[in-house]
């Protein structure tokens, strides 16, 4: 890995002319991806197509249809309500469609050491949430209260703090998915956890090199992303006494917003007091209600929380990233894995920075 990683990114006058005309190349460092910037392809016929509506005659993740839903695993209701019943705020269930077995499975699954070496495949084993996360019918996070965000951030922070007490569970994954062109089926606020008793690539590779960056430097390299975007300035959006926020040098995505605790904060998410919290769900509130403007209405997102390994002592500190889905992944994403990016992370922050005046 390369010694001088952060030293990489180009600061200056001339990146900054070159970012408003020229297509680059940018590469994350925390995770080794690398990105195309190409603002002039945001102009091309059909760049932004709105997305079908998502409907469903019944809504199971409405209050009075918890029949619909499996037992709840963790629940915030009224004191004198029933479990799997009405006078809830907010519920954790088991996916009804989950994209793994139960952990149980692996007792009784055939082992992979039988596969042929050219088909390799061993069972997907875990646990798969949803997180509904109000009782009515409304259909976007913008739309909840800071204090239903902050619900359902402590629900994360609740299932997190179970799922990492078993020794079987190596990777735990919270996202959601809002809107047709973000993968969402149903249009009730939902998010999802999904534990792993595998470790992910990605879960590996941010190890790797957020360790090598911790052992030649002594510093968390989240941490040291955050102080240099802070130094230079021009993809910062706001600073709170908890967080920054910014938009990612080597964004996946147009318009993606970053929150990072920073240094004096719990390194893990689990460990994130209700108060971080607060302030991070007034954060998301804005955030979200600030990029209808540029956008033109509402959009389709992904919300992921990106942490570190469970398995190991923490390399670095955790993030969540706000992901508008403004584009359509096509041939060259697929053939290379590098996305392209038609509004430069410069462009992004400028114009959430005139909204949060």
């Amino acid at each position: 890995m390369d010694s001088h990683i952060l030293e990489q990114v180009p600061f200056g006058d001339d990146f900054r002319n070159m970012t408003a005309s020229s297509p680059q190349f940018r590469t994350d460092v925390l995770t080794g991806q690398q990105v195309i910037v190409a603002p002039h392809r945001s102009h091309r016929p059909s760049a932004h197509v709105p997305d079908p509506p998502l409907s469903s005659l019944v809504d199971p993740f409405a209050e009075g249809q918890e029949s619909e839903t499996p037992d709840e695993r963790f629940a915030m209701r009224a004191d004198d309500s029933e479990p799997n019943g009405p006078g809830w705020m907010l519920r954790v269930v088991s996916n009804r469609y989950p994209s793994v077995m139960p952990v149980s499975a692996l007792v009784s699954t055939t082992s992979a050491t039988d596969e042929p070496a050219m088909f390799p495949c061993w069972p997907a084993c875990g646990e798969h949430d949803v997180v509904i996360e109000c009782p009515d019918k409304r259909s976007r996070m913008a739309e909840l209260s800071p204090a239903e965000i902050r619900q359902t951030l402590i629900a994360w922070r609740t299932r997190m703090q179970q799922l990492i007490q078993s020794p079987l569970i190596c990777s735990v994954a919270i996202f959601r998915n809002e809107g047709f062109s973000a993968g969402a089926s149903l249009p009730h606020c939902h998010s999802q956890i999904l534990a792993t008793t595998e470790l992910m690539p990605l879960d590996r590779l941010r190890h790797e090199r957020a360790a090598w960056h911790r052992s030649a430097t002594g510093r968390d390299l989240v941490q040291d992303l955050w102080d240099a975007e802070r130094t230079h300035g021009i993809r910062v959006i706001r600073e709170t006494p908890f967080f920054g926020v910014y938009c990612p040098f080597a964004s996946r995505m147009s318009w993606q917003v970053r929150f990072v605790p920073k240094q004096s904060r719990p390194t893990a998410f689990a460990d994130a007091s209700d108060e971080m919290l607060q302030d991070l769900a007034a954060l998301l509130k804005f955030t979200l209600v600030a990029l209808e403007q540029p956008l033109g209405g509402p959009y389709s997102f992904n919300l992921t929380l990106t942490h570190a390994r469970i398995d190991q002592p923490a390399a670095f500190s955790w993030s969540l990233d706000l992901l508008p889905r403004t584009g359509r992944i096509a041939g060259w994403e697929l053939l290379t894995n590098v996305e392209i990016v038609t509004v430069t992370p410069e462009t992004a922050a400028e114009t959430l920075r005139l909204i949060d005046k």
